[in-house]
């Protein structure tokens, strides 16, 4: 029996669908930068509210499998808000030169310039408040800058 993953959560209960969709008006698509992506299907204004995260909050220390198997978002104090199931922000890719930011109440998605009908949504993950440790792991060292 293969380990059940958040993929396979989505095939059993989401009928079929692959995400639930969290930010309105986006779609995933091939990705110039890594994978698949979350594109806009309209244009949004710079500082334009696209949503506000939702999850269950964890301790990152006593669940640490979930920094690989699960949708997260990192918040302060070693935390983590968890969504078991696949959402939109889960193709949201990093980016140095990001088109969204999460807030100061780490919760809040906000257009930081102008966003194109069309355009890849992208974060800087590398300036949210990540476990310790986490940067360091093989699998992030795209979200280290070189300079």
């Amino acid at each position: 029996m293969s380990k059940p993953t958040i993929d396979t959560c989505a095939e059993i209960f989401l009928n079929g669908e692959a995400l639930i969709e969290t930010i309105p008006d986006t779609y995933v698509a091939k990705s110039g930068l890594q994978g698949q992506g979350l594109f806009t299907s309209r244009a949004w204004a710079r500082d334009e509210v696209l949503c506000v995260l939702d999850g269950q909050l964890v301790e990152a220390k006593r669940y640490p499998v979930l920094l690989t198997e699960m949708e997260w978002n990192a918040l302060p104090g070693e935390m983590l808000l968890v969504r078991p199931l696949r959402t939109s922000y889960g193709f949201i890719n990093h980016s140095f030169n990001p088109s969204i930011e999460i807030g100061a109440d780490y919760r809040t998605m906000r257009a930081i310039r102008a966003i194109a009908a069309g355009e890849e949504l992208t974060l800087d993950y590398a300036v949210q408040p990540v476990p310790d440790g986490y940067m360091q792991r093989d699998d992030t060292t795209f979200m280290q800058d070189d300079d």
